[in-house]
């Protein structure tokens, strides 16, 4: 962690204490049973997948994910295109988690057609790879986004300024993770996966230094909308807010889970 973050949307105390919460799961993570940690990061996917869903306007019952995610044969036909694309997700997720553990990464356009294409309701036509073309009228977002010939060059100014290590001392992990997703939602490559592709990349950023995936809850659906439209800030305070909450959840889970055992 850095010993003197620069501010950026929070308060040095607001991210010291998260800091120290991070330490502490991941002390508890070390000192479980392997098998109680297993079942966190299936609790953590689950709930990642469910709200992510959410904040896209996707409605998912926690019956049909835990159907889709954790048996292997699917016997509801009508529902098998659903199951898919949230094995779909639970892939990008995994994808993801293996991104974070790599020792040295390059993030760059590859990435985030990979998970574009994992993302997508329709992969055949995501692995094409097209970027959005248009300003749509219709769209879950209504943050101001950039115009469709401004797309390539600000994904190349975007991921030149995430993998230069000078900029990467400039903030604290928390604020250039948000940081970068207040301005890849800027970008908006996709009109329909760009906020899933955002929020990964953030926590991809996120578990590279030891903190766990900032879940935004459905509840905080529009917060969340309002946050991306006014800018850095807000978005801060509501992933340190959701930050916090998975760490403290982690901790709970892993402390019940030993006691029961």
């Amino acid at each position: 962690m850095l010993s003197n973050p620069v501010s950026y949307g929070a308060s040095e105390e607001a991210l010291s204490q998260l800091d120290a919460l991070a330490r502490e799961t991941r002390e508890v993570m070390m000192s479980s049973d392997g098998s109680q940690v297993t079942a966190l990061w299936r609790q953590i996917d689950l709930s990642v997948v469910y709200h992510d869903c959410a904040l896209e306007g996707q409605v998912v019952t926690p019956e049909e994910l835990a159907t889709a995610l954790q048996h292997p044969v699917i016997t509801d036909v009508a529902s098998l295109s659903l199951y898919h694309a949230l094995r779909q997700h639970q892939a990008a997720i995994d994808l993801a988690r293996d991104v974070a553990s790599r020792k040295n990464v390059e993030f760059d356009y590859d990435l985030v057609r990979e998970l574009h294409i994992l993302l997508s309701s329709d992969p055949e036509e995501a692995a094409a790879a097209r970027l959005r073309r248009d300003i749509p009228l219709h769209r879950t977002y209504f943050h101001e986004i950039c115009e469709p010939d401004k797309i390539v060059v600000n994904l190349k100014k975007l991921f030149s300024w995430l993998n230069d290590p000078e900029e990467e001392i400039e903030l604290h992990p928390i604020q250039r993770a948000c940081k970068f997703h207040a301005r890849f939602m800027k970008i908006f490559p996709f009109t329909e996966t760009s906020g899933k592709i955002g929020r990964t990349i953030m926590n991809i950023l996120l578990m590279r230094y030891g903190y766990l995936p900032a879940i935004i809850h459905a509840t905080e659906r529009q917060r969340y909308y309002e946050a991306i439209r006014h800018g850095n800030d807000d978005l801060t305070e509501l992933v340190i807010e959701s930050a916090n909450a998975s760490l403290e959840a982690a901790i709970k889970f892993l402390r019940r889970s030993a006691v029961a055992s």
